[in-house]
């Protein structure tokens, strides 16, 4: 199997490539240089040189990197889309990472099916709308997939912001663990993705094309503190900022495990020890000011 992976630079890219490239698959993934994918004429180009799947993860703009310009995260984002989805077929499938952002964060998301995102107001944040506008464009395509992810978490994440891996790196710097209010999430092992992702490539025809790519079992913010504290050599103090909960972000994942009915999910806390243990032979690179401020 040939692939095309998008975005190989990212959190998401860096953990595919290194899990699928174990596994044997022959994996291309230009750099921005390699391949603007902003530039059609690049982008087909590039598609003639025929792939079975094509894994596209590139984003522009995530709500980390503040050096962007964020007028333009629509624009950009569904130009990058167009120019791939122009020339589907040239590629077996392509295989999107949509977002929960899809069903407007303004309100609370709780245990959404697919079906439910017509009952949810349209987004107003241009993230929001951009992933909200493609999962429209992939319904009505051919061989285009979206698997809807909500809180992916593992290594090579940026510690600085995502919440699992903050707390990991607090732990073991010996900071409080805090958070700004408590809420219901639904989170997922970065490799249950990769095993979750690599199955889903081998399904000669899905069912639908939007899935809710979730664990399925939602899981407060305290809780997962207390489980860090569980699995560190020296549990810190948990400071929660605001009292009472926020609004819930979790979704249905029964579409999904109907296509992928032999698919296991890594339990939390193991999940979460990993990923301490990870932190904690690469703490050198943590800086504990960013932590703090």
């Amino acid at each position: 199997m040939k692939i095309l992976l998008t975005g190989g630079s990212g959190f998401l890219g860096r953990n595919v490539k290194e899990y699928l490239l174990q596994r044997g698959y022959t994996i291309h993934a230009p750099t921005s240089k390699e391949l603007d994918c902003m530039d059609e004429n690049a982008v087909r180009q590039y598609l003639l040189k025929g792939y079975d799947v094509v894994l596209h993860f590139a984003v522009y703009g995530n709500g980390i990197n503040k050096s962007i310009d964020e007028t333009k995260i629509l624009q950009c984002n569904l130009r990058i889309f167009h120019n791939l989805a122009k020339y589907s077929a040239l590629y077996g499938k392509m295989i999107y990472t949509g977002s929960g952002a899809e069903y407007d964060k303004r309100y609370p998301i709780q245990m959404v099916r697919e079906i439910d995102l017509s009952d949810h107001s349209i987004p107003v944040d241009q993230y929001g709308l951009m992933k909200y506008t493609v999962n429209q464009m992939i319904e009505s395509s051919e061989n285009i997939y979206n698997l809807r992810l909500f809180g992916v978490f593992g290594k090579y994440e940026n510690w600085k912001v995502r919440y699992i891996s903050n707390l990991c790196c607090k732990s073991l710097k010996g900071i409080p663990l805090s958070m700004r209010r408590n809420c219901y999430f639904d989170y997922l092992w970065i490799d249950d993705f990769c095993c979750m992702l690599e199955k889903f490539m081998k399904l000669d025809q899905p069912m639908f094309h939007t899935y809710n790519a979730v664990c399925g079992e939602p899981i407060d913010l305290y809780n997962l503190a207390e489980i860090v504290n569980e699995v560190s050599e020296t549990p810190q103090k948990i400071i929660v900022c605001q009292e009472g909960l926020g609004n819930e972000y979790t979704a249905n994942n029964g579409r999904l495990l109907n296509e992928l009915p032999d698919m296991v999910y890594t339990d939390m806390k193991e999940a979460v020890r990993k990923l301490y243990l990870w932190y904690q032979k690469n703490q050198a690179d943590i800086d504990e000011y960013s932590l703090i401020y």
